[in-house]
């Protein structure tokens, strides 16, 4: 089950199998228009149901339509390496992140700057559930999303691979801005309360830190850091080489 007007519209517009639709009565506009008829081209039944109904299914924040879908597929973190383009592949591990909003948000930066996949770990963490949907903002469905039972193996594969793999900490050796991030490379972000685990962090060749104006703060939001690294990337990407 996934909800909102955007995550319903982008899976319907990338062909998600759809068993079924409510609309809250009285809901209108553009996006719930497009999803009417892209329901009706695809033969989705749809169901025109109380606003309260809605909110015990998916509390409050369903924006007016709940979807019911087939069962998200992960990708295959095997046939994602051996699709990467090994000129400039760019994989985000996410290590613990509990929060579906955190992961949602992170998925929908890592599709805006071009990374081939995110990977996340199988227990322990959060999954691709209606609240991460919601929160990407349909980037879920856009970029592969895989689990697995061993994030410290994957790494080892990506760096078989080719990938240099920079890790996020707030005590960090370096400032993200100082990592090369044009070649083959990874991001790791770990958990929001303890961050990577200590035999993650160790497959990791560099390990670098946000600077913050007033430390004692803490640190960043874990999908807001990993946003601006994610930016970072992007940026040196996309910039002339001097």
């Amino acid at each position: 089950m996934i909800w909102g007007r955007r995550p319903v519209l982008e899976a319907l517009k990338a062909g998600r199998p759809c068993q079924r639709l409510l609309v809250a009565q009285g809901s209108h506009g553009p996006a719930i228009d497009e999803i009417f008829a892209l329901a009706k081209e695809a033969g989705v039944p749809f169901d025109m149901q109380d606003r309260l109904l809605l909110d015990r299914a998916a509390g409050p924040q369903h924006q007016g339509v709940i979807a019911y879908l087939a069962a998200r597929a992960y990708a295959s973190y095997e046939e994602v390496l051996i699709r990467l383009d090994p000129r400039v592949p760019f994989l985000v591990f996410l290590d613990g992140i509990k929060d579906p909003h955190n992961l949602g948000a992170i998925i929908r930066s890592a599709c805006a700057v071009g990374a081939d996949a995110v990977v996340i770990q199988e227990r322990g963490a959060a999954g691709l559930t209606g609240a991460a949907a919601r929160a990407s903002a349909g980037a879920v469905e856009h970029l592969p999303v895989c689990r697995v039972n061993n994030l410290g193996r994957a790494l080892a594969l990506a760096r078989e691979a080719g990938l240099w793999i920079t890790g996020l900490a707030p005590d960090g050796k370096h400032p993200f801005t100082a990592v090369d991030y044009r070649g083959p490379c990874a991001l790791v972000v770990g958990s929001e309360g303890t961050g990577m685990r200590r035999l993650v962090r160790e497959g990791c060749d560099f390990v670098v830190q946000i600077p913050m104006g007033r430390a004692q703060l803490g640190s960043f939001n874990a999908s807001v850091a990993a946003g601006l690294v994610l930016y970072e990337v992007f940026r040196q990407r996309h910039s002339p080489r001097s």
